[in-house]
């Protein structure tokens, strides 16, 4: 908990009750050390009770015993929760990475009180580790080197003069800039080989150097002139910068918005990665009288469920402070899921909204229209055809499937060896043959994109079929 001096300083209190406490990463980065030196200077509180309460949920109820302390004396016992926590991973553990038990002892709290008393087994042993490099035990060690610091001082802090401040924000203002064109360019910013002799690092390095190249003081503060603590220049910096220029833009489109009626657009897919990602996009009239669609944000969903999309849809407009009741229209593909009179996307918002009226995207229409149309052109429908056969007959099969993918790492490093290929991070990656969507026909020129890289790889896997004995396939298939 902080709270503001006369003086503008920041006042730390702490908070005694383990389950009522915020997280060390709800503090800003500056008051992060102030708020662990307050907290180990009141130690482990080891609340007494002449009887803990049972834990009713268990069908045995087992309660917390006062003598654990004594074994385990980095234990804090919140009497609000009933649940135990870690004191040196409560202060130095990151952020919980949403994994399954790892905010145990440091948000959630511990209270399975039977499995304490289970020898090697007992959960707090199981939490500690016997490695020293868990992390409990690298939590314990930063506690201690903390704790035992001479005197107990408080960090130096080193004023900077108003050179350092101008350099810091001219490298910071050309990182942003670089960081804003790429993205409005749609570029990527990494390069496959980001090494100090790499030929090419990547376009945002790259822009870096070009700027620095037009101007003496840019070039004297970038990249190898710069401090190697603050470069603004490294992949974590990048996501940081562009999440908050990403914040600004829904923003100024929030603001734009306004209290308007809009339209909900909406599509997913599935990304490089295999990751289902939805685009959100909101139609509305601005205060001039012009239509406008906005891109307002893209999510992550674990499955295309209804039920799902319209959650992660509810929570997009909740956190723009968008009203439901504002909805006049859905547009959206023809999937069941998408345009079901019972329970699908559409319906689901119709019950909250009876003027959110859906409409078959015409995009969509146009892509189903375009490949049932294919199928009337005999060439084309025989071409697809034997597209698809070629591609189930190598994809399917798993043991198949891992030889297209030995056959293309041998044809890229014969590539490589005759220097055709060039190598470094991130290249050359191995991939598989793309199956066309009935649904999409642009798909349908990616799925000839794909066979047209892996041809090769993909005529060895034939070539083997063919001549397997035994697979019982001819030839000619």
């Amino acid at each position: 908990m902080r709270g503001r001096g006369n003086d503008d300083s920041t006042i730390l209190v702490v908070e005694r009750e383990p389950g009522l406490r915020c997280q060390i990463s709800d503090y800003p980065p500056n008051d992060q050390e102030k708020a662990r030196m307050a907290y180990i200077k009141h130690g482990a509180y080891h609340f007494k009770m002449d009887e803990y309460p049972p834990d009713e949920s268990v069908t045995h109820p087992r309660k917390f015993q006062y003598h654990w302390f004594k074994s385990f004396p980095w234990l804090k016992y919140s009497p609000d929760k009933d649940a135990v926590y870690f004191f040196p991973c409560f202060l130095f553990c990151k952020k919980p990475l949403g994994k399954k038990g790892s905010d145990v002892f440091t948000v959630k709290g511990f209270k399975k009180w039977k499995r304490v008393n289970d020898g090697e087994r007992c959960a707090f042993l199981t939490h500690m580790g016997k490695d020293s490099k868990s992390a409990h035990n690298y939590a314990a060690k930063c506690y201690d080197n903390l704790k035992n610091k001479p005197c107990h001082m408080e960090p130096l802090v080193v004023k900077q003069t108003d050179g350092d401040i101008k350099r810091n924000r001219l490298r910071l203002r050309v990182t942003v800039d670089s960081l804003r064109w790429l993205a409005f360019q749609a570029c990527p910013f990494r390069g496959h080989d980001e090494s100090l002799d790499s030929k090419n690092q990547g376009n945002f390095l790259e822009m870096v150097k070009l700027i620095a190249s037009y101007d003496e003081e840019i070039g004297a503060v970038v990249l190898g002139n710069a401090p190697g603590n603050a470069k603004y220049t490294s992949p974590t910096i990048q996501k940081e910068l562009l999440g908050i220029i990403a914040s600004k833009v829904q923003s100024e489109i929030r603001k734009k918005i306004g209290d308007a009626k809009f339209c909900l657009l909406v599509d997913e897919s599935r990304d490089e990665s295999k990751r289902e990602q939805m685009a959100l996009v909101i139609r509305f009239v601005d205060k001039p009288g012009f239509t406008r669609e906005r891109f307002l944000d893209i999510v992550h969903v674990a499955d295309t469920s209804s039920a799902t999309l319209k959650e992660e849809i509810s929570s997009v407009l909740v956190q723009h402070q968008l009203d439901v009741n504002n909805i006049r229209g859905q547009g959206y593909d023809g999937g069941s899921n998408m345009r079901g009179e019972w329970n699908g996307l559409q319906a689901k918002f119709m019950e909250e909204c009876p003027y959110a009226y859906y409409i078959h995207c015409f995009a969509h229409q146009l892509q189903i229209a375009l490949v049932a149309a294919s199928k009337e052109v005999a060439d084309v429908h025989n071409f697809f055809d034997h597209l698809a056969l070629v591609i189930n007959m190598v994809v399917s099969p798993s043991k198949r499937h891992d030889e297209l993918q030995a056959n293309q790492v041998a044809e890229m490093e014969h590539l490589i060896e005759l220097g055709e290929l060039e190598t470094g991070s991130g290249a050359n990656q191995v991939g598989t043959l793309q199956r066309p969507c009935d649904t999409r026909w642009s798909s349908h020129y990616a799925s000839v994109c794909s066979l047209v890289k892996l041809y090769k790889p993909t005529f060895l896997v034939l070539k083997s079929i063919a001549t397997s004995k035994g697979s019982g396939t001819s030839p000619s298939t």
